[in-house]
């Protein structure tokens, strides 16, 4: 895989992030209510957490909220007296919201992978005004592959702070699976690198460390020694996806931070019976 590394402002964001970390500073994440945006906030979620930072996450509800970041949100963080808002699969149009963020002193680092806007006279790319803009479709990204998903660029970002905090990366490696869903859930091209995330994702999910993953399999009747793309593209991921659509993506989130059985089955189980309602709705 090519090296994070590469990614236009990555070495920006893992400053601040390690800076924010020593101070003890309020993070949040700013996802997305589809597979890839939860996807996408847990791996951020649990990285961070794992290296030390106050860490919370805020979903948007697609009803209530809409897509992306809305100043709403931002007044919230500011309620909340959030130091910093950290975005993933969402942020690189929010142009308005991350200036407000700015103007009330917030630190924002962006990570997505959506197209940038650009101005049709100077074809210069419209971006938000966040301390920190890590996307693979930037013009000035030396990334050799921009076709990831967003769960992809959280997962390098906690690839880099793994490294530099000196964390084992089998560590990082555990929630490859996770990578490998948000791939195919999000219809990314199954090529280049995002073809060796989902063959060796896939792979992983026989013995996946993530309880939620192990449960959702279960009361799918699915064999983890045989998922293929087919099963996490119309089987798993509409179950993770359903949350989103019908209630809240709180839930599918909740399954994947599950930390045991009982709790991992019931929020299992209510999912499969919100993608079965959905599936029922879609017939109607």
């Amino acid at each position: 895989l090519p090296s994070p590394w590469l990614m236009k402002d990555m070495e920006k964001a893992v400053d601040i992030l390690e800076k924010k970390i020593s101070q003890k500073a309020k993070v949040r994440i700013i996802g997305d209510y589809d597979i890839d945006g939860v996807t996408s906030t847990y791996i951020l979620m649990k990285g961070l957490a794992r290296i030390g930072a106050d860490v919370d996450t805020y979903i948007p509800d697609r009803v209530a909220d809409g897509y992306g970041i809305h100043a709403h949100l931002i007044e919230r963080a500011e309620t909340d007296r959030i130091d910093t808002i950290v975005t993933c699969d969402n942020g690189i149009a929010a142009i308005d919201q991350i200036a407000e963020a700015k103007e009330l002193g917030m630190t924002v680092v962006i990570t997505d992978h959506h197209d940038i806007q650009v101005d049709e006279v100077s074809e210069t790319e419209i971006m938000p005004s966040a301390d920190a803009i890590v996307n693979p479709k930037r013009k000035d990204s030396k990334y050799p592959f921009s076709e990831i998903c967003g769960a992809m660029v959280a997962y390098k970002l906690i690839q880099v702070l793994f490294e530099e905090y000196g964390i084992d990366r089998q560590e990082w490696l555990d929630m490859l699976e996770l990578a490998a869903i948000a791939t195919v859930g999000d219809v990314m091209k199954l090529k280049d690198e995002n073809r060796i995330v989902v063959k060796e994702g896939l792979k992983k999910l026989a013995n996946t460390k993530i309880q939620g993953l192990v449960s959702l399999m279960e009361k799918n009747t699915l064999d983890p020694e045989h998922i293929s793309a087919y099963h996490v593209g119309f089987v798993l991921g509409p179950c993770l996806n359903a949350s989103g659509r019908l209630k809240t993506a709180q839930m599918a989130m909740e399954l994947l931070l599950a930390e045991n059985k009982a709790q991992a089955d019931e929020l299992a189980d209510a999912l499969k019976a919100l993608n079965d309602e959905r599936k029922d709705m879609t017939k109607d």
